[in-house]
């Protein structure tokens, strides 16, 4: 009567909350108005990816040029966008050729910092990414040479203080860092 119907029923539909995988979606071109976010074809390969559970949940994601920083609750990651590099057998670190896919190699920053569960503090100035690690009472500056803890430069106390007022339930209290230039 219907004729042809679009969707299958999944009899043993069972809903998945994964706090460490990222998932993609098909395209968005606003020039052409193709709108494919709300396409999960799973036909297309694999189309998620997982992070170490061990390291807390996701908790921001900052695409610039090609790459995808990861910020996890206990470490920050990244990983090249569409292209994924192979390296030659003497591992010198010099991509040889890539080949293409969403969601390349996830590679971690050296140490042991995350955004805790404050995505909100979080600022991008030029090629530096700051941010605040709650658990930890630290300030760190993301850039090219990795991570830096900006806060142990004679404000270790002032920020143990600060962040030891903050619960994570609390909605309302936000850190405001001004950063002045000289």
């Amino acid at each position: 009567d219907f004729g042809v119907k679009a969707y299958a029923v999944e009899e043993d539909n069972l809903q998945q909350h994964r706090f460490n995988t990222l998932i993609y979606s098909g395209l968005y071109n606003s020039r052409t108005g193709i709108n494919n976010t709300n396409v999960f074809s799973t036909a297309d390969g694999s189309i998620t990816v997982s992070l170490s559970p061990n390291n807390g949940s996701v908790q921001k994601l900052y695409a610039y040029n090609t790459n995808l920083t990861i910020f996890q609750e206990n470490k920050v990651s990244k990983a090249l966008i569409d292209k994924d590099a192979i390296y030659s057998a003497e591992g010198a670190g010099t991509p040889v050729t890539s080949a293409k896919v969403v969601i390349g190699q996830i590679v971690p920053y050296g140490g042991e910092f995350g955004i805790s569960t404050n995505p909100e503090s979080w600022a991008q100035y030029g090629f530096r990414q700051y941010f605040a690690d709650r658990f930890r009472n630290a300030v760190l500056r993301l850039s090219r040479d990795g991570i830096t803890e900006i806060s142990r430069y004679g404000l270790t106390d002032f920020f143990r203080d600060t962040f030891s007022t903050i619960t994570s339930n609390q909605q309302q209290n936000t850190i405001t860092f001004s950063y002045l230039a000289d």
